[in-house]
């Protein structure tokens, strides 16, 4: 069940992107198409793919980031969800950084509760910068 009309939030802007073993941007793309393509993401998110400058003689920039646009406050944990489950789709997940207003987390769990929180961290005002990992016994 889903309440008419739920609770607002200032919009929140959180970038995610992969530091290690993303050749070529391939999960990076990946982890866009997943969330592009969720449904229960749909209205209360506006998801980008955003390109790095490209780098000196090459024709384009690298895959950066995916930006998320957050408008609804329900979107967050349907956010946690769908990044949970790209990250049990996949054989090997690399940790993904998501970084809002100056603070970072590390996501390296598949739990969506756990990431849940990391991403909720994202959106607190007196927490300092912090690279919380998310690491799960289950990872």
């Amino acid at each position: 069940m889903s309440e008419r009309g739920g609770a607002q939030m200032e919009q929140v802007e959180i970038r995610f992107r992969i530091d290690e073993g993303d050749d070529e941007g391939e999960a990076l793309r990946s982890l866009y198409r997943h969330l592009y393509r969720d449904g229960d993401l749909e209205r209360t998110t506006k998801v980008e793919l955003q390109e790095a400058p490209p780098e000196e003689g090459a024709m384009g920039g690298a895959w950066e980031t995916v930006n998320i646009l957050l408008t609804h406050a329900t979107a967050l944990s349907s956010l946690a969800v769908s990044v949970a489950a790209w990250r049990q789709s996949r054989r090997s997940s690399p940790p993904l950084s998501a970084e809002s207003n100056g603070t970072t987390v590390t996501v390296r769990t598949d739990d969506p509760e756990a990431v849940r929180r990391l991403l909720e961290a994202l959106n607190s005002s007196h927490d300092s910068n912090s690279d919380d990992s998310g690491d799960s016994s289950e990872g």
